[in-house]
């Protein structure tokens, strides 16, 4: 039943069909094969989203929306050019920079690339960046949104491994940090060789102070969500609610800008992204369920196993699997196939499971900036009105910068499990 399952999948995947719809018809096409009672596919699809830390990805959702409609976006780059804006290649530090804020706000790097991407990238055209250099930083930027908590595939990672989110949010803050520094250093050297963004601005603090108090109530955000979670007083799903409550309060009657039809606005697109969201783990959990009965992953898992037992090259293995199959599938359904069969190969060999949650997520995110399934890309390159391939070949120097960064943490895993072990034990 194996190939049938994964021929069919792939088959359906070339013909075009959405990849939540590929996983539910290759699913059936199995269960055609190996007949099995009809209500199985109900149950599964059911069991797979029935999941309290699951409720907190809409609410997450929700959230970043919210602050970006009530005006955050707009703050958040105000108080980034404060910061970073006299640097050689002004604007293209402070597109990483806000995205870095923004980070600690939606938990979605496609979030990020249009919250930043729809105030940045006209402004660097207008100053003559090219426009595949404002859609490469802006995309490449973006995919910090999942790395500096919180993190919606933290959340899903935690939820369907069992692993304490709280922890997952706290090992991903010093890689996010040092990711979007080094992005920064690589887009200054860009920006120094082609004479982007020369500027005589100089560092005010007087500026800094101002625009730091109006994007104060912003910045406040994933203090209140990371503190709360880490200092066990409330669940992921609670700190969503309450950053909904949050973000509604700020926006309302502190920002001022949040109206009826633009909350209106935010629950529907909340409401189709959860369920784009929720669709794919239905049909992914069914899928799975699937190849785990017939001992898929004990195949993977025995492979994988005969080659090393060693965790830093079965690290490596891993992290190589994720960056091959995140380039051909959307990201959050790699999550839902592989993790059920990656992370106990990864346990076996010892491997800690916070370590093995953020490698992942880092992983992923380089896949939502490479063709041909790059949903960062496509969104940064549809804003500013560059072709997929320019936009790609200008992407290739911040990725390189990604990945060296990804083989530097295999060797120093300290720099991801520090922060949990000494704020959690």
């Amino acid at each position: 039943m194996i190939p049938i399952l994964l021929i069919s999948f792939f088959i359906f995947l070339a013909l075009g069909f959405p990849i939540a719809v590929s996983l539910g018809l290759s699913s059936l096409v199995g269960l055609c094969w190996q007949p099995m009672n009809p209500m199985i596919v109900v149950q599964r699809m059911f069991v797979a989203v029935d999941s309290f830390p699951l409720m907190a990805v809409p609410l997450y959702m929700l959230a970043g929306f919210l602050m970006s409609s009530g005006g955050i976006s707009r703050r958040l780059v105000a108080f980034s050019n404060a910061l970073v804006g006299h640097i050689t290649g002004g604007l293209a530090h402070v597109n990483i920079l806000a995205s870095m804020f923004f980070a600690g706000i939606s938990g979605s790097a496609v979030a990020d690339t249009a919250g930043i991407g729809n105030i940045l990238i006209p402004s660097m055209v207008k100053q003559n960046y090219e426009r595949s250099y404002s859609t490469a930083v802006t995309a490449i930027s973006s995919t910090i949104g999942i790395v500096i908590p919180p993190s919606i595939p933290m959340v899903i990672i935690g939820a369907m491994l069992s692993v304490s989110v709280g922890k997952l949010f706290l090992g991903g803050i010093l890689p996010g940090l040092i990711i979007g520094f080094c992005l920064m250093f690589t887009a200054y050297l860009i920006a120094r060789r082609k004479g982007f963004g020369k500027t005589h601005q100089r560092l005010s603090l007087k500026v800094v102070g101002q625009t730091f108090f109006k994007a104060f109530w912003s910045l406040l955000m994933p203090v209140i969500i990371v503190g709360g979670i880490v200092g066990g007083v409330v669940t992921p799903t609670e700190a969503g609610a309450i950053a909904v409550t949050y973000a509604l309060v700020v926006g309302i009657f502190i920002y001022r800008e949040l109206t009826m039809p633009a909350i209106y606005e935010c629950l529907w697109r909340t409401g189709f992204q959860t369920a784009k969201v929720f669709f794919v783990i239905a049909t992914a959990g069914l899928y799975t369920w699937l190849l785990t009965a017939n001992g898929f992953p004990i195949l993977v898992g025995n492979f994988l196993l005969s080659i090393t037992e060693d965790p830093l090259i079965m690290m490596a293995l891993i992290v190589v699997i994720l960056l091959i199959v995140t380039t051909f599938m959307e990201s959050l359904a790699t999550l839902i196939l592989l993790l059920p069969i990656l992370f106990p190969v990864a346990q076996q060999v010892g491997i800690d499971p916070i370590y093995f949650g953020v490698m992942v997520v880092i992983s992923i995110g380089i896949g939502l900036v490479t063709p041909p399934v790059g949903l960062c890309l496509y969104v940064a390159a549809d804003i500013a009105g560059v072709s997929i391939p320019r936009a790609s070949k200008a992407l290739i120097p911040f990725i390189l910068t990604i990945m060296f960064f990804l083989g530097l943490l295999l060797f120093t895993p300290g720099l991801i499990t520090a922060i949990p072990r000494l704020i959690l034990g």
